[in-house]
């Protein structure tokens, strides 16, 4: 019993719910939290097997480590390294995500596999730990029937043991000290900044990331305070949302400034992933809300739409249309009425609670005058192009009756589709997507046929990866500027993929962009010759 109260307390007092990643999607999460899984989350459970197989098979097993008692020391150091693993956490995500990045990956974008890897993973934590549980039980068991001395003599080889475990473990705490991060800041000095490699092949303008606006040398000349999903409209006047680090959620601001940065109007409450100036002057954003799904607090995407004065024109809920959307994608982990463990889950969520996030939609785009207009309704002007990250889905749906009029979803495009972001429609018709490759440990961008699903051109680099966060452009003169989010770098490539231009952010220490957009030159000169008498500064 006393076992049980204690494995029982470690389970409610654990500091890193596991469960907290079992998100649509995000199967490799969990991957991840499988050593706090183990130790964890499955704890009272595991007491409760543990007491059957004492009663069961105990006495046989006394017997037998009596017989074996050379294996108590790596028994020992087998649970004391779990236990000191689980403490680590983030360190331990960090290790065993790169240990298992395959598996991480393909979680992330399937949902079929996400499902049958996380009821895997939970049996055989089950197992493990009822396994360990049994074996601590029948060690403790015999050390305590022991005599003074020989106990002493054994605390002394449990002690070097100790010592040994906490060396092995503390280097293991330290490898991601020493491991290459996914970041400009690893990068020389020399890098950062602006590099012009063919001036004659740039699309000339400015270039706004996170509130900052840069020249072509990378000089930084203008900055707004609110930098997420900043865009600058033509007649001067900034978007952006001001985001608090600690609680961005709850301390969230957005609106509409003047060149100056003066308020015309904000709104106190989050958005996210885009803000997107439409070609009839109205704004799209993304924001969320909550509702009980399966017994859980689930975050539903909703497009809002505004006029340039704040006032909202329309919301498009995903919680009020799930199951078109679900006809689309197998089931994820989530959607499952029952797997292994649910009462438990249950019980963690009345004293952990957590909020998941659905389909997780990352960007917007309206179809522009296209020469597809005719052969297919989903290509008519206005219609939304949408990207969601769950799923690895892309959408066109009607700007009317908002019924999905195509679709290309995860494997229906060469390779997979990864976790991509920013999607949009060129003139011509073609559909331009950065599809991160989080799989493939491998970022690409392509340019498919919409009438086929056929990959007409891409641009791949052996260095170039953002797994999470990306985006590209397509620029006035055939050109692509991309955002490589993850390492604070943007790039300017041509069709026959050179690069002509690159900038590695150094306004920060996280040396993450989100996105980059370029600006033509004679819009943002004509601005600030307008504004030129009203105290700016270059």
């Amino acid at each position: 019993m006393l076992l049980i109260l204690v494995l029982f307390l470690s389970f409610l007092l654990s500091p890193s719910p596991a469960w907290a990643y079992f998100d649509p999607g995000f199967g490799g999460y969990l991957i991840n939290s499988i050593i706090s899984l183990i130790v964890t989350g499955f704890a009272f459970v595991s007491a409760a097997v543990v007491y059957f197989f004492r009663t069961i098979i105990g006495k046989k097993l006394s017997l037998f480590w009596q017989k074996h008692k050379k294996l108590y020391p790596f028994i020992f150091l087998f649970i004391l390294g779990i236990v000191l693993l689980s403490t680590l956490d983030v360190r331990v995500r960090i290790i065993l995500g790169s240990i298992f990045p395959y598996l991480m990956g393909k979680a992330f974008v399937d949902p079929t596999f996400d499902k049958y890897l996380s009821i895997f993973l939970i049996l055989l934590s089950i197992i493990t730990f009822a396994f360990i549980c049994t074996v601590v039980m029948c060690f403790f068991h015999r050390i305590i029937d022991l005599k003074v001395l020989n106990l002493w003599q054994k605390l002394r080889k449990i002690c070097f043991i100790t010592l040994v475990s906490f060396l092995l473990l503390g280097s293991l705490f330290l490898i991601p000290f020493f491991r290459p991060h996914n970041n400009s800041s690893n990068y020389p000095s020399k890098l950062l900044g602006a590099h012009i490699f063919d001036f004659q092949r740039m699309s000339k303008g400015y270039s706004l990331y996170d509130g900052t606006l840069i020249d072509e040398k990378g000089r930084i000349i203008k900055k707004w305070a609110n930098g997420y999903l900043g865009v600058i409209d033509k007649n001067g006047d900034y978007y952006g949302e001001y985001r608090n680090p600690k609680e961005f959620d709850k301390n969230s601001v957005w609106g509409r400034y003047t060149w100056n940065d003066r308020v015309i109007w904000e709104k106190n409450f989050l958005i996210h992933h885009e803000l997107y100036l439409s070609p009839k002057g109205t704004i799209f954003v993304f924001n969320y809300e909550l509702h009980n799904y399966n017994a859980y607090k689930v975050n539903f995407d909703n497009i809002l739409e505004f006029d340039k004065n704040g006032k909202q024109l329309q919301r498009y809920s995903f919680w009020d249309h799930l199951k078109e959307f679900q006809s689309y994608h197998a089931e994820f982990g989530i959607d499952a009425a029952f797997f292994p463990c649910s009462p438990l889950i249950l019980l963690w969520h009345k004293f952990f609670p957590w909020e998941y996030d659905y389909f997780h939609i990352n960007s917007f785009f309206m179809i522009p005058p296209n020469p597809l207009e005719g052969k297919n309704p989903a290509f008519r002007p206005g219609n939304w192009l949408i990207s969601i990250f769950h799923g690895s889905m892309v959408f066109i749906l009607d700007q009317d009756t908002k019924k999905i009029l195509w679709h290309a979803v995860n494997n229906e495009i060469e390779g997979g589709l990864q976790g991509q972001h920013a999607v949009s429609m060129l003139p011509d018709g073609d559909i331009l997507i950065f599809d991160n490759g989080i799989n493939r440990c491998a970022s690409r961008i392509l340019i498919i046929d919409p009438l086929t699903l056929k990959i007409k051109w891409q641009y791949t680099n052996k260095n170039f990866f953002s797994a999470f966060e990306g985006f590209v452009q397509a620029l006035p003169n055939g050109n692509f500027l991309i955002t490589e989010s993850e390492k604070g770098h943007s790039f300017e490539v041509t069709r026959d993929k050179k690069i002509v231009w690159e900038y590695y952010d150094t306004t920060n220490n996280s040396r993450n962009i989100y996105r980059t957009t370029r600006y033509p030159k004679e819009m943002i000169d004509q601005l600030f010759n307008k504004n030129v008498n009203d105290g700016l500064s270059w």
